[in-house]
């Protein structure tokens, strides 16, 4: 084979590495009834396509994505049915071009510049022209998690659009749709750059559920609800929710979530009585115990009706980036990579989370979720109950939905295991433990 051979060759990929490719399409990587039967690579990547099997039919469909020449991915080519996966794989093989040019932009579009979280920014359907740029000033962490939301509703096979300049996303599914703006607490003092100090939760622990972290993610959902999105005439009607999370100071995202609860919904999470009688209850608060005393339920406030939910995740960070790439086999030979935390006790009456600690790539870690770690499993919607537009759970179905049923904040999953929080840990094999401090949070 010659060299000018290679980049025609078509070699089988991982599937997870395919569906990282498949976010660019409308509904991710998503073919119901069919399957993934096999995904493949042309050369070095300009071209990558895949073979669905429909179970129903019988039948195969091979469906091929080229590079554009802002290294965008577009469909070129969904054929079938064919009678065997060879035939598919003729097909795909020839639709795929493999040596061809890149595809041109449509009239009009704007070209991309490269960034480092490539496939998710070259998923968006229409990013900011300083998305990129963004990436190199305090805007970081809110384009990362613009990024980390997209990947999560493209997963679950929601169309996602970008139509207006705000709110940042029109998500919709099987007839049902929302609109969604991100937004990031931030340090009042931001921080010139990089990684800071690792900041762990208040020892005292009603200042960590309804003091500053409390009032912070107040102060920026209140800020956010001031600017009246419902009032455009393209949310007008329609279900709208803020999705948030916590970047205000390295680490807080992981253990802050409890005070976004108390804020929403003005309960406390306390813990009563001893022994066998030790039981969690929710006490009613009126206030945040910060230093401005805000009023304590966002969702207790008639005013706030039209705001349907809050959408919060504290995965939006680099450490669940990069176990996604090495899942999907982009690693280092010697590249170690383990995840330790707690999860959700689910046995009745349990008050303590169960430890975990495992490797990225062990089939124990795997077997936490069918089909392995995906990005929605850290998203959690806390819906409002007093919302004028309600939002189906089936729209967002791999969030965790807290509600209120008969005056208690229930949750609804279909995951049986819920990180918490937890660590990711680098480690490359053979040489020191220098980037042990790569750290992410997770979910529920």
């Amino acid at each position: 084979m010659t060299e000018a051979d290679e980049p025609r060759l078509i070699t089988p990929i991982s599937q997870r590495q395919f569906e990282l490719y498949a976010l660019s399409l409308d509904h991710g990587p998503n073919f119901d009834p069919a399957h993934i039967f096999g995904s493949y690579q042309v050369g070095r990547g300009g071209a990558s396509g895949c073979i669905l099997l429909d179970p129903e039919q019988c039948a195969f469909t091979s469906l091929a994505l080229r590079r554009r020449v802002d290294h965008c991915w577009v469909k070129v080519d969904e054929s079938g049915p064919w009678p065997t996966p060879e035939a598919a794989l003729d097909r795909l093989s020839i639709s795929v071009r493999g040596g061809a040019a890149p595809e041109p932009l449509p009239p009009g579009a704007r070209r991309r510049p490269l960034m480092a979280l490539g496939e998710c920014y070259l998923a968006l359907p229409n990013p900011d022209a300083n998305f990129v740029t963004d990436f190199q000033t305090n805007n970081f962490a809110s384009r990362l998690f613009e990024l980390y939301l997209l990947a999560c509703f493209r997963e679950q096979g929601l169309v996602v659009r970008q139509v207006h300049v705000s709110p940042d996303f029109w998500i919709e599914k099987d007839g049902d749709g929302c609109w969604i703006e991100a937004v990031t607490a931030n340090s009042e003092t931001p921080r010139a750059g990089g990684i800071g100090k690792w900041v762990h939760a208040p020892e005292d622990r009603i200042e960590r559920l309804t003091g500053s972290p409390a009032e912070r993610f107040a102060k920026t959902l209140r800020s956010k609800l001031k600017r009246n999105y419902h009032e455009l005439e393209h949310v007008k009607g329609q279900p709208f929710a803020l999705a948030i999370a916590d970047f205000h100071a390295s680490g807080s995202m992981v253990w802050s979530r409890e005070a976004l609860v108390s804020y929403l919904y003005g309960l406390r999470a306390d813990v009563v009585g001893d022994g066998v009688e030790r039981r969690a209850i929710a006490t009613p608060i009126a206030n945040l115990t910060g230093r401005d005393s805000i009023p304590a339920g966002l969702f207790r406030d008639q005013a706030f009706a039209h705001l349907s939910a809050v959408v919060f995740s504290n995965a939006a960070t680099l450490a669940k980036f990069n176990r996604m790439g090495f899942l999907a086999g982009w690693r280092p030979p010697s590249l170690e990579m383990t995840r330790h935390g707690i999860l959700v006790n689910r046995t009745p009456g349990a008050l303590e989370p169960i430890d975990f600690d495992l490797y990225v790539d062990s089939a124990e870690y795997q077997a936490l979720w069918p089909g392995g770690e995906a990005w929605c499993q850290e998203l959690e919607v806390f819906h409002n109950p007093l919302a004028t537009h309600q939002i189906p759970f089936a729209l967002i179905p791999g969030a965790a939905h807290w509600f209120e049923r008969d005056g208690n904040i229930v949750c609804s999953t279909i995951w049986a295991s819920s990180v918490l929080s937890s660590v990711t840990h680098l480690h490359m094999v053979g040489q020191p433990d220098t980037t042990s401090g790569v750290r992410t949070q997770s979910e529920a």
